[in-house]
């Protein structure tokens, strides 16, 4: 019985070589098929390119008429010192806040890009994460963020104090 033991031994070792050659041989054509699909996301990674030009030209679209939501509100000096704050969050609402009745998509880029137009620095990740960090002020939408009932407060709130 030991030596019935002993062959078995020394044939599973075989075994499992044969069992790895077969897997690797397995595993090459997949890599072979693994190279034409890199080449199918190259050719994918172009029309995005388009893409993101287009919405470039949209994105500017959107900024220009945030600026002129924000020339044509009642409480225009208000809403330009209040974004002059440090407060990160109310300057994220406020474009939010501005677009609330417009058909237009709000994204931190163009947040960022309406600011600069105003002359305040404001790098566009940081407007995603004060949204992102005070849940319930904005939600998400098809069109990108859109304002809250809790963010309008907000800003509304932030308005009065800008005024005194």
């Amino acid at each position: 019985m030991e030596l019935a033991q002993a062959a078995r031994r020394k044939t599973a070792p075989k075994a499992k070589k044969a069992a790895s050659k077969k897997s690797a041989a397995k595993k090459a054509p997949a890599a072979k098929k693994a190279a034409p699909a890199k080449k199918k996301s190259a050719a994918k990674k172009a029309p995005a390119a388009k893409k993101a030009a287009s919405s470039g030209a949209t994105s500017e679209d959107a900024v220009s008429v945030l600026e002129t939501a924000l020339r044509g509100h009642a409480r225009q000096k208000d809403l330009v010192s209040a974004g002059k704050e440090k407060d990160q969050l109310l300057r994220s609402l406020i474009p939010l806040y501005l677009a609330k009745s417009l058909d237009v998509e709000v994204t931190s880029g163009t947040t960022s890009r309406f600011w600069s137009g105003l002359g305040v620095t404001y790098a566009a990740p940081n407007a995603a994460k004060a949204l992102r960090l005070h849940a319930g002020y904005a939600q998400d939408t098809k069109k990108g963020k859109a304002i809250t009932a809790k963010g309008v407060r907000y800003v509304e709130d932030a308005l009065t104090q800008a005024a005194k």
